[in-house]
């Protein structure tokens, strides 16, 4: 068993610096893909959200599958994890130059697939390194607080690689120019993008494989001697009701939360008329908040139980990532192209990082606890199966959401050949996103309230293990 008194705070940092090289190539995708696709290589949305419905699927073959084989491999050099690390890490560094080079003034028919090619080869190799990645957290501490304490050193450190994704996309490669007073709609600037974010992600990857400690928990006997399918396996996973829960909850809640992220380039283009640095400052904003309320969450997690502070940042959230569209657009409180415009979103902005902090932290330390109850039942520790289908769980909800933005585009009317939609539009790009989270939040919660692990039940688990 993992040991329960605190860990040094050198450990936790070592662990959560690992995140960056996952944050990174991952939140490009999540954020700026559809808009690159559709704007940049002028291929249709409804084109665009196929191909992203054809990695969800992959996805949900590659995440469950990476996490068990990891966890019934075993080398002396490289523990159960490690490998893994330095396949996806080299993997995705080569996938992201080149998924983001495809030139614009190709064929479509090459454009589409060479986008669906390299789509999956990256979901892959950020697979790789990801589920292995979670996995880990749940075999350095197997105590109630400590373990949201050391999330929320990943989360932390998570968040600063979005923010270095935010940074280096909006601020420094797309600057405005005379060709291109928006940014964002330079060719250009998206290969050099790529190239900078491969460098950053293998050389973080490769500095985190040597500092985090190898997991070098053995295969037992049993793991040996039982082919046992990986899907029976995740099916009996899902059996347990509070995991079932956290499965469930965050489906949910990134398809509510990421149909906004996902053309939130959209948005800030073409309704509210931002240039890039001011959407960095926006997005920056959400993240800084993120980072600065770890604290409070996990002061509150020890207070109140976890499940209770996830809803409360829930609430959060929705006030935070509604309110700049409600108050702009829907209720029309504040006006657009306003020298305050920028300051009254930042508030909002404030708001939504303190709710979107509970998010980043909290679900992975109660999954962790959750592992811990579905060993009681098999005798296994399965930390890469059980982070796998979380993480699959989670990028699907994103996938989704992306999907759903792509038919949301095609379904009002936008047309990626102008600089300016009408009206109606840039209305509806602002709102249905916004509609969308309202509608989706109570079965958000509904799923979220059904998880009853708490620190006395969880205790009781730890003491029986200990026992065994």
């Amino acid at each position: 068993m993992a040991l329960t008194h605190r860990l040094p705070v050198r450990q936790k940092l070592a662990y959560g610096f690992g995140a960056i090289a996952y944050s990174v190539p991952n939140q490009i995708m999540a954020s700026f893909f559809l808009f690159y696709v559709t704007v940049i290589l002028h291929i249709s949305p409804m084109l665009a959200g196929i191909i992203i419905a054809i990695s969800v699927v992959w996805d949900a073959l590659t995440d469950p599958w990476v996490g068990h084989v990891s966890d019934r491999t075993y080398s002396k050099r490289f523990g159960r994890r490690h490998l893994y690390l330095l396949i996806g890490c080299i993997g995705t560094a080569v996938g992201t130059i080149f998924l983001w080079s495809i030139p614009p003034q190709a064929s479509e028919v090459y454009k589409v697939i060479m986008l669906l090619i390299l789509v999956l080869f990256t979901k892959t190799m950020l697979t790789f390194y990801g589920a292995p990645y979670f996995a880990i957290s749940g075999t350095i501490s197997n105590n109630y607080d400590e373990r949201s304490s050391i999330q929320s050193y990943r989360a932390t450190f998570h968040i600063i690689g979005i923010m270095i994704a935010i940074i280096g996309t909006t601020v420094i490669f797309f600057k405005s120019t005379p060709e291109f007073p928006k940014g964002q709609l330079n060719p250009a600037a998206y290969p050099a993008m790529g190239m900078t974010i491969a460098l950053i992600t293998l050389i973080v990857a490769l500095i985190a494989v040597v500092i985090i400690p190898k997991d070098r928990k053995q295969a037992t006997q049993d793991d040996d001697e039982q082919k046992i399918n990986v899907w029976t396996l995740a099916l009996e996973s899902l059996a347990n009701t509070n995991f079932r829960a956290m499965i469930v909850m965050i489906f949910l809640l990134e398809i509510a939360f990421q149909v906004s992220i996902s053309i939130g380039f959209h948005v800030s283009t073409f309704t509210y008329n931002l240039t890039g640095p001011q959407i960095g400052i926006i997005g920056i904003t959400v993240l800084l908040f993120s980072i600065l309320s770890q604290p409070l969450w996990v002061q509150l997690s020890r207070r109140f139980e976890k499940k209770t502070a996830l809803i409360w940042g829930m609430f959060l959230g929705i006030i935070g990532f509604s309110g700049i569209p409600m108050a702009f657009v829907f209720l029309e409180w504040f006006p657009l192209n306003h020298p305050q415009t920028v300051s009254i979103m930042i508030v909002f902005s404030m708001i939504s990082g303190i709710g979107n902090g509970a998010f980043m932290s909290l679900p992975f330390s109660m999954v962790a606890d959750v592992i811990d109850q579905g060993e009681i039942k098999t005798g296994k520790r399965q930390e890469g199966l059980y982070f796998g289908l979380y993480t699959f769980s989670y990028k699907a909800g994103i996938s989704i959401s992306v999907l759903i933005g792509g038919i949301t585009l095609e379904l009002i009317g936008f047309d990626s050949k102008l600089t300016a939609q009408s009206v109606e539009t840039a209305y509806n790009l602002a709102m249905v996103p916004a509609w969308l989270l309202l509608a989706l939040s109570p079965m958000v919660y509904w799923s979220a309230s059904k998880y009853q692990l708490d620190r006395e039940s969880h205790n009781e688990i730890i003491s029986t293990l200990e026992q065994r």
